[in-house]
């Protein structure tokens, strides 16, 4: 206070009084402002604060740095993580949020723990443990039959019984972190079968395969049924067509660095006969160049090359004589193993799977010869229209009709969207509204269609859901709020793993 400074009747000196008054003057008008964007139409944009909102100011009180563990990854307790979050970091904690401690142990027939807690199946021990604290379950499980048989020949050691699965979906699952931990849980649990499938190169599409390795030139046009790019409608069963240029060339190969995918016993080559057709020219490690022709009546081929069980790399060129068209390639091993074909098509909606020509696409899937077919969509259609869900059921429905190519005996299952957020009319991150329609009518297309359903959407934790998976330290959700992050998807693959687990051990106790 200034010497000589008067003070009023409140013990303040002037100067501070009116500060005071003026800074009451003021919070009373931002009161009255706020309160007028709940009073006067139009406002609603401006208000401060809705109902479900966090509470101002909360968040500076929170505790950051630690993840509390989610109730919906079936786990307790909590896990301190560094500020900065390597991808190797990441997955670790995916699969402690996911509750799974140490590696799914030991090979086929591998049990969980004490026999007097397992399943019917003298052969097959599933441990409850194993499939514990999960919150959604597969629904309409009786749809799995033929998958659940054919897993149970291989839990029980038979020889030659490899289990297919292929797992088709947006980008999601090109990155191939939802099918590469599932991939890996049922290789470790009930045996490795190989890789699986593999597009013949990349080009510029984000396709990424885990647990191997891949090599292709920039020689190769490639046609997918994303852009419908070919008015015949032959994409092969991974969705993409190979036309081979000048210096052309792909390699395929196992890589031991993982727990899966050290070893295959088989190669086997997806490829479009034709009259006019050139030769593939292949090459296994270090031998002898083979010329395979695809000269001859038009139709779909493939082509299978048997090797020793253990490392070996392919390698394909064109080998003249004419145009070649290729599909893809598999890494496989005799069995007893399973298989899971990562089928991932950046930007793709379920109904781009309707370019397929019907008996192209029939062929495909004989001679896939799946025991589960998994289709995972409905992200990118979150950003239809509001008015185009009503038809959406119908033409998911027909894509399911497409896809089983009358194979009424394959199981299949349709693996609902992840959550996707987008901001609402107040600029707060809310899930998008077209997401539980699509959900549903996912859910009602699948029992229509005799297809079991896993509701990814809920498992998440339904309704803002990746919100909260954004927030999470270290975060479980990428910024655009439609992906996750290597952990998060990692968590997703645990909690659908679990899952097809449980109704297993449910299939072995009838």
């Amino acid at each position: 206070m200034q010497p000589g400074a008067t003070k009023g009747a409140d013990g303040f000196p002037a100067e501070t009084r009116g500060a005071l008054l003026h800074t009451g003057t003021a919070v009373a008008v931002v009161a009255l402002l706020a309160a007028g964007t709940y009073l006067v139409p139009g406002l609603e944009r401006l208000r401060p604060w809705n109902p479900g909102d966090p509470v101002p100011l909360a968040r500076l009180f929170e505790r950051w740095g630690e993840l509390e563990v989610p109730a919906f990854a079936g786990a307790g307790g909590s896990y301190r993580a560094p500020d900065r979050v390597s991808e190797g970091t990441a997955r670790q904690l995916g699969r402690a949020v996911a509750g799974n401690i140490g590696e799914a142990g030991g090979g086929p027939g591998h049990g969980g723990g004490s026999g007097g807690r397992g399943t019917s199946s003298p052969a097959i021990r599933i441990d409850p443990d194993e499939y514990e604290g999960i919150d959604v379950e597969i629904q309409n499980r009786d749809a799995l039959r033929q998958f659940y048989d054919a897993l149970e020949h291989t839990a029980s050691e038979e020889r030659g019984a490899l289990t297919r699965v292929g797992h088709y979906g947006d980008s999601s699952i090109a990155t191939d972190l939802i099918t590469y931990t599932m991939r890996r849980r049922l290789q470790q649990r009930f045996g490795d079968g190989g890789h699986g499938f593999m597009l013949v190169a990349r080009g510029t599409m984000p396709y990424l395969h885990r647990d191997v390795t891949h090599r292709a030139s920039a020689g190769w046009e490639i046609r997918q049924i994303v852009a419908s790019q070919d008015r015949t409608g032959l994409y092969g069963y991974g969705g993409v067509v190979y036309r081979a240029g000048a210096g052309a060339f792909a390699s395929f190969g196992t890589d031991d660095r993982g727990p899966v995918g050290g070893r295959v016993s088989r190669f086997g080559l997806f490829y479009r006969r034709d009259p006019a057709g050139g030769s593939i020219r292949y090459r296994v490690d270090a031998g002898e160049p083979q010329m395979l022709s695809t000269r001859g009546a038009a139709g779909d081929a493939l082509e299978v090359i048997d090797v020793p069980d253990g490392r070996h790399t392919m390698e394909i060129r064109p080998g003249g004589g004419g145009q070649i068209r290729l599909y893809g390639v598999t890494l496989e091993r005799e069995g007893p193993g399973v298989v899971y074909d990562s089928l991932g098509l950046v930007g793709a909606r379920a109904r781009r799977l309707l370019n397929y020509d019907r008996e192209h696409i029939a062929m495909q899937m004989e001679l896939r010869d799946l025991d589960l077919l998994v289709l995972g969509f409905g992200g990118n259609e979150a950003d239809d229209p509001l008015s185009r869900m009503p038809r959406y059921e119908a033409e998911f429905a027909r894509v399911i009709r497409r896809m089983r190519a009358g194979r009424r005996s394959m199981s299949c299952l349709i693996f609902a969207p992840l959550d996707q957020a987008g901001r609402d009319q107040y600029g707060r991150m809310r899930t998008m509204p077209t997401v539980p329609l699509i959900v549903e009518a996912q859910r009602n297309a699948a029992r229509q269609e005799g297809c079991a359903f896993y509701d990814t959407y809920a498992a998440m934790g339904g309704e803002g859901a990746m919100s909260n998976w954004a927030r999470a330290r270290p975060r479980l959700a990428l910024a655009d709020f439609r992906h996750a992050t290597p952990a998060g998807y990692e968590v997703i693959g645990n909690m659908f793993y679990k899952a097809l687990l449980k109704g297993f051990a449910e299939h072995l106790s009838r």
